[in-house]
């Protein structure tokens, strides 16, 4: 239904509304977040991501499952390892983004201003540890054997 200023009647919205709530959903648990600021840089593998969160493998599992059906990440399994990136850069922005406005809105004075600018800049993409230091080439090509 369209009012008389042209605009879709809050009703004809119900499945917009209904899909952004979704989509916030999986950005509303701090677990998930803590997997998208470990994979905002690059890709990695599970055991990966389960050593730089500190998650069981359990619920580092049902997180990623959930994140990736909710296609906030991509994944590829190369032999018995599955790697995990993150699919769209604007989840990535839009979790830097409001993480910046409510830091910058409250006090932390249990959290040094140090590790708040450490939080931003390793969501803030060419920011935080080198992409060369820190990539492991893919699966698929081998390494350099060092003599």
């Amino acid at each position: 239904m369209i009012n008389s200023a042209g605009d879709k009647s809050v009703d004809d919205m119900h499945e917009v509304f209904e899909s952004v709530a979704r989509y916030f959903s999986v950005l509303g648990e701090p677990t998930r977040l803590r997997i998208l600021h470990a994979l905002c840089q690059d890709e990695k593998c599970v055991n990966e991501i389960i050593k730089v969160t500190g998650l069981a493998q359990a619920n580092a599992s049902r997180h990623l499952g959930l994140m990736y059906q909710a296609g906030m990440l991509s994944r590829r399994r190369e032999g018995t390892q599955i790697f995990y990136k993150v699919a769209d850069p604007m989840y990535v922005e839009l979790c830097r983004t409001v993480s910046t406005q409510v830091l910058g809105r409250t006090e932390h004075a249990s959290i040094p201003r140090q590790a708040i600018n450490q939080f931003v800049d390793d969501l803030t993409p060419g920011q935080g540890p080198s992409a060369e230091a820190k990539r492991h080439p893919p699966a698929n090509q081998k390494e350099k054997a060092s003599v």
